[in-house]
């Protein structure tokens, strides 16, 4: 099972790190970044089962990154 989940966080991180990387348009980057969050919860159970805590302390603190990078990009209408 963590094997599984292995492979689709890291399909995951891997294809909205390259969207991230391309400077695509603000709505793409957003989603970008839900994804990420997504992996990075996935990141956190698996650290969870199979014991290691140092992934999962790594992949609490990418996950609030994330999520910051969500409201930025979808839901915060301010000027940067």
């Amino acid at each position: 099972m963590d094997e599984i989940l292995r492979w689709v966080a890291t399909v995951g991180t891997i294809g909205a790190g390259l969207i991230l990387a391309a400077r695509a348009r603000p709505l793409i980057t957003g989603w970008a970044f839900v994804v990420l969050s997504g992996a990075s919860v996935i990141w956190i159970v698996v650290g969870y089962l199979t014991a290691e805590y140092a992934l999962m302390v790594q992949n609490m603190v990418v996950t609030l990154i994330n999520v910051f990078g969500v409201y930025r990009w979808l839901i915060w209408k301010g000027n940067v």
